[in-house]
């Protein structure tokens, strides 16, 4: 059977750095299957959609927006026009509402992706009905699996999991050069920052060589507090992120819950140890060689963890190699021949 091509509906986060994030799956699933990228950026006009009627339209996807509605017109009108195509919204959450009445029609079929973990995909979609019209829900953790399978039969729920540049995000020359007492924290989203906060004390009053830096939005500056081995970031060149993942000891994941994540995955792509949250959909990404589980929001485990780690160079140096190991199995090309196989199953 021949192939169908994929037509990605494709939505980019402003935090992610440009070598991150899900945005990049058209590059690297074209190999497998011919497509093609509709962008989401371009807000349709307030003189077609007034305010009100939009807030009708979306009701049940709260972060459902013009740009979204826009792009699934454009897939509505292509649909309409052409047939067997793929129409894959790599972000469901955000960008996928009404397109689904149309799955099937002249054999064209729609796919969503979903990141979020339960308890939030139970905020951001509040309906059912236009999922169960999905020819296939793409899952980047399997703890979204039981939120879609009161809605979708088994069969038409996927896991398919995010890739990482390994590239791009490479570990330093030699495992010396990293800084022995650099521990590193990236990221903002279900961060726990009051454990975190707990971590950081704990590591400086034992050991008081340690360092922190914590890369995150302005807004969760307060959240994580002052210290004085601590270092806030912001917005800093992604060459710079990579150069903290290259140069740190450790990174230190606290987190509340997880499906995919990019931290980690770059991390790992670039040697960086890593202590993290046992939550969510972590184990789908790490192994107990790769990275170091602890219960969550227990900062004296962490502490504990992370400190044994920073004491043992030769610990650090085996996580490290595991650690790169572990995400060349998530490289972009492997990623996406899993994705692909999605697109088999449903053809």
């Amino acid at each position: 059977m021949a192939k169908k091509p994929v037509r990605f509906v494709v939505f980019r986060y402003k935090h992610h750095s440009p070598h991150s994030g899900y945005s990049r799956m058209p590059e690297f699933a074209g190999s497998h299957n011919p497509g093609e990228v509709i962008t989401v950026d371009k807000p349709l006009p307030r003189s077609i959609i007034r305010e009100r009627m939009l807030w009708k339209l979306a009701e049940g996807t709260p972060a459902y927006t013009r740009a979204s509605m826009a792009a699934e017109l454009n897939v509505a009108w292509k649909i309409l026009k052409e047939k067997d195509y793929i129409y894959h919204f790599l972000y469901g959450e955000k960008t996928y509402h009404y397109a689904g009445k149309l799955n099937n029609l002249r054999n064209n079929q729609i796919v969503a992706t979903f990141h979020m973990p339960p308890r939030r995909l139970e905020y951001a979609v509040q309906i059912d009905w236009h999922l169960r019209q999905l020819a296939a829900v793409v899952c980047v953790g399997r703890n979204q699996q039981e939120f879609f399978s009161g809605i979708l039969p088994k069969d038409r729920i996927f896991f398919s999991p995010l890739g990482v540049d390994t590239e791009y995000f490479t570990p330093p020359h030699t495992f010396e050069s990293r800084d022995p007492n650099l521990c590193i924290i990236v990221g903002a989203n279900y961060r726990d920052y009051p454990t975190l906060r707990g971590v950081i004390e704990l590591m400086a009053y034992l050991r008081p060589e340690t360092r922190f830096v914590a890369v995150t939005s302005p807004q969760n500056f307060e959240k994580i507090g002052k210290h004085p081995n601590l270092s806030l970031q912001s917005n800093i060149l992604e060459s710079e992120l990579r150069d903290l993942y290259r140069t740190a000891a450790l990174m230190i994941m606290p987190m509340y819950d997880a499906t995919a994540n990019n931290a980690i995955l770059e991390g790992m792509a670039c040697g960086t140890p890593i202590v993290a949250s046992d939550v969510g959909a972590i184990r789908d990404y790490v192994t107990p060689e790769s990275t170091i589980l602890t219960p969550p929001e227990d900062a004296k485990a962490m502490a504990e963890v992370a400190l044994d780690i920073l004491n043992e160079p030769k610990e650090r140096e085996k996580l490290s190699k595991k650690a790169r190991q572990q995400a060349m199995t998530l490289a972009w090309p492997i990623a996406a021949q899993k994705l692909h196989s999605v697109y088999e199953a449903i053809s």
